[in-house]
């Protein structure tokens, strides 16, 4: 029986494993525990609901179903924002990112201004000549609408998102087939009217009926359904060998895996590490080329989150279960974080800072002290949760850097799954369609099917 070995990882790396287990391959597990998503779940292209669907179906015919896997939309709080005027006032309902679908709206006009409204009205009289070709967001924002409107509106949702200014994403990056949409339309809010309906789609938020901690415990009692187990011992090293993987535990003993599967930190703790050794030194042919693909694959950019509670004052921004205030602050060191006012799950009243996107070890501190004045609250004495995750890709050149990555991880190692959303610009969908391809591959391999 062949037999592999599931490092830890995100829900991709989990679906992989579950994909191998199903054909009867032996999946030990080191970790009993998946990595679970911290931030709203997009699913653009309905890979995660198709997963999430594949877990709740019954196993059998006529067999129960797992009702706690069946995927939900998620209602996200309405965004307002500092209008021109300095009040705190909603996005408008008919936009796209913030471009307005109608310049004259009342909403519209009460975030800009009569004149800034009038401004971006003048995107339905411009020349249609150059319309669809501009990639630069900013440019074609402040082109077609004005300034007012992409710095006012815009800019700090495309922040939030992405940790880079409008100059630095791509349109095609940030909604898909919009340079399309206003190239029928004639105009760029005529174009957002058309994208809308389609934006709204991709955005939709999703989550399994018992949250993600439930999926992660209901995807560990799928595997050990069909016979996955953990690992006796503690993994130190994995180690490329002549038919497969060998590992190393704690002790010294070593085992045989036809395949290893894990995420990139996970991997990148073990695999490429030489084993125990008497010696002080140890030559350890083929870990230096592992080594270099484990850093090739690494997310061009990360960005930093820190969430906190907060006791709003008398004139912080309104935050409810269907209002979410969002706004700009630049730290002590000029980076600019996206901050959010907003309430937990429980109620509670929240800040939520995202930070730039930057490389990996940047220095740069969050901006606490003037977000909060900014937002009119004061801290509470629970302490703030920090985490750092993969962004986004605001341009076409940072995924196909990674997507190069990947393949030539895949074609280096092929009985190695490296699966995960830092892989993929933290868009988890794309990583859990790839990591269940890649797994089938795999099992083809392992069953015979295919070399």
């Amino acid at each position: 029986m062949s037999q592999v070995l599931l490092l830890g990882g995100d829900l991709a790396a989990y679906a992989a494993a579950l994909e191998l287990a199903e054909v009867g391959i032996k999946v030990w597990f080191t970790e009993p525990s998946v990595t679970i998503p911290h931030e709203p779940v997009r699913d653009p292209g309905g890979e995660i609901s198709g997963f999430l669907q594949a877990i709740e179906a019954p196993l059998t015919a006529g067999g129960p179903a797992t009702p706690g896997a069946h995927p939900r939309v998620v209602t996200q709080p309405r965004v307002v924002l500092r209008a021109r005027d300095g009040a705190w006032k909603p996005v408008p309902e008919l936009s796209v990112w913030g471009i307005p679908a109608v310049p004259l709206s009342k909403e519209c006009m009460a975030m800009l201004g009569s004149s800034g409204a009038f401004r971006a009205y003048l995107d339905r009289l411009k020349p249609v000549l150059t319309i669809g070709k501009e990639h630069n967001l900013r440019k074609l924002v402040d082109s077609r609408l004005g300034k007012a409107a992409r710095s006012t509106l815009v800019e700090p949702i495309v922040y939030e998102r992405f940790g880079v200014r409008t100059d630095e994403a791509e349109v095609a990056r940030v909604e898909p087939g919009l340079n399309a949409a206003l190239t029928r339309a004639g105009s760029l809010s005529g174009g957002v009217m058309q994208q809308r309906e389609e934006h709204v789609a991709r955005e939709t938020v999703i989550e399994p009926e018992s949250g993600w901690r439930g999926l992660a415990a209901l995807l560990l009692e799928r595997l050990r359904l069909y016979g996955a187990e953990p690992f006796p011992a503690t993994v130190v090293s994995c180690e490329p060998s002549e038919h497969g993987w060998t590992v190393t535990d704690d002790t010294g003993e070593q085992h045989h895996c036809d395949g290893i599967v894990g995420g990139l930190d996970e991997v990148s703790r073990i695999v490429g590490q030489p084993a125990p050794t008497d010696s002080a030194t140890v030559e350890h042919d083929g870990a230096s080329g592992i080594v270099d693909h484990l850093v090739a694959l690494r997310p061009g950019a990360v960005r930093e989150y820190v969430e906190m509670s907060i006791e709003p004052g008398p004139d912080s921004p309104p935050a409810s279960d269907t209002t979410a205030a969002l706004f700009l602050v630049d730290s002590e060191s000029s980076e600019t974080w996206a901050a959010r006012v907003t309430r937990s799950a429980s109620g509670d009243a929240v800040l939520r800072l995202s930070g730039p996107a930057k490389p990996t070890g940047a220095e740069g501190a969050a901006p606490v002290a003037e977000a909060l004045a900014a937002a009119g609250a004061t801290a509470t004495a629970a302490p703030p949760v920090v985490r750092t995750s993969a962004a986004a890709h605001a341009t076409a050149s940072e995924r196909d850097a990674q997507a190069a990555a990947r393949a030539a991880w895949a074609e280096a190692f092929p009985t190695m799954i490296v699966a995960g959303a830092a892989l993929h610009g933290a868009a988890l969908g794309e990583a859990l369609a790839e990591a269940r391809t890649e797994a089938v591959r795999l099992r083809r391999k392992l069953t015979g099917i295919s070399k």
